[in-house]
């Protein structure tokens, strides 16, 4: 069961998770960045959302157990995540949900939902205490797979 649930209009085709702290907090994006499926730097991530714009519905998970992938999750990641006062922001280009969480090293997860016509696109976000490695746990025919991630965001002008 999610810790919080709420609803965020996402634009450009991306969610990003950041610490309030960071002034420029959004990232460009490489040609790379956008076939991994995400754009990360210390202290801000970004990732490619199934749509391109449109309100979703969030459940945020908080230091629970993550499962096995279930079948109706169509691309998800997992990248690290730091944050020194626990302040962060759930965000789209115009909308974000300000949160507190205990300040240390996070294992990001993001997992985006199949779409349905008739249902609010979903995310599921988890952040899990501890370290963990860049990875891409499930993709779809838009992600390229067999190249290095770039881990070199810069802030977006």
């Amino acid at each position: 069961m999610a810790n919080l649930t709420f609803q965020i209009y996402l634009s450009y085709s991306q969610i990003s998770i950041f610490s309030s702290s960071i002034s420029q907090p959004y990232n460009d994006w490489s040609d790379r960045n956008f076939t991994q499926g995400f754009s990360w730097r210390k202290g801000s991530v970004s990732f490619r959302a199934l749509t391109d714009a449109g309100n979703h519905k969030v459940n945020l998970f908080i230091n629970e157990p993550s499962s096995d992938l279930e079948d109706h999750i169509v691309r998800a990641f997992r990248v690290p995540f730091e944050t020194s006062d626990g302040k962060i922001e759930i965000a789209g280009i115009s909308d974000s949900t300000p949160l507190e969480i205990p300040p240390g090293k996070y294992s990001l997860q993001v997992e985006f939902l199949h779409l349905d016509d008739e249902v609010m696109p979903e995310i599921n976000i988890r952040l899990n205490k501890g370290q963990t490695e860049f990875a891409i746990l499930k993709a779809d025919e838009e992600l390229i797979l067999d190249e290095d991630f770039d881990l070199k965001a810069v802030p977006a002008t």
